[in-house]
């Protein structure tokens, strides 16, 4: 499983420091005027690690690694898991990358909304390696675009014609104190990455054995 992990990290290697040389290239040009808002780039940082482990996947897919994975000793569960393993370092990578330019930027307001970006992208991520797992790449990422039009459309509505319902589901997050909410969310990642994962090796498997086209 780590000889999986290097060769991904070799693989997506030149591709994962283009990225982050592109995006410390915009941040550094931004920061340097003080009058511009640069927020969005600490958010794009821990979106990228999404599209990197993605590519990950579709890459082993393409270039038939995973049929001479199949091969080896190595579980489908121990092949999964270090895709898992690689998206999660790659998040920590471009997420602690971002906090670095909050700090070099003194920026707290900004600090915080990096965790929400990042437990967003946890959740995209639970999503998206299961379909793409299923359907593959392509399918996947039309699943996932589907789903997520669906949630902004309905999102949306509600607060164009009824804005007292947003209200209504969301409104009790502020009465909660602030250690019972992480608790909380981090309770419901854990659950939703064990799910994610789950599923993510009954695809796998199932597409090695020929269920899947």
């Amino acid at each position: 499983m780590l000889a999986m992990l290097r060769k991904d990290c070799y693989v997506m290697g030149k591709y994962t420091v283009v990225l982050i040389i592109t995006w410390a290239a915009a941040a550094g040009v931004l920061i340097w005027f003080p009058k511009t808002d640069a927020s969005f780039l600490y958010y794009l940082m821990p979106a990228m690690s999404v599209t990197i482990a993605l590519n990950a996947v579709s890459t082993d897919h393409e270039c038939c690694w995973d049929r001479f994975a199949a091969m080896t000793p190595l579980r489908p569960w121990q092949l999964v898991l270090e895709k898992y393993l690689f998206t999660y370092g790659t998040l920590a990578l471009m997420a602690g990358l971002s906090f670095l330019v909050v700090w070099a930027a003194a920026s707290d307001e900004n600090s915080s909304s990096i965790w929400v970006a990042i437990v967003l992208v946890l959740l995209f991520v639970d999503m998206s390696l299961p379909l793409v797992y299923r359907f593959g790449r392509q399918k996947g990422g039309m699943t996932l675009m589907i789903f997520w039009g669906l949630v902004a459309a309905l999102i949306l509505g509600a607060a164009h014609w009824n804005y007292g319902l947003i209200e209504t589901a969301f409104g009790w997050v502020e009465e909660v104190p602030a250690p019972a909410l992480a608790a909380g969310i981090a309770v419901f990642l854990a659950a939703a990455n064990a799910w994610s994962f789950y599923l993510s090796v009954r695809f796998y498997a199932r597409r090695q054995r020929g269920w899947y086209d």
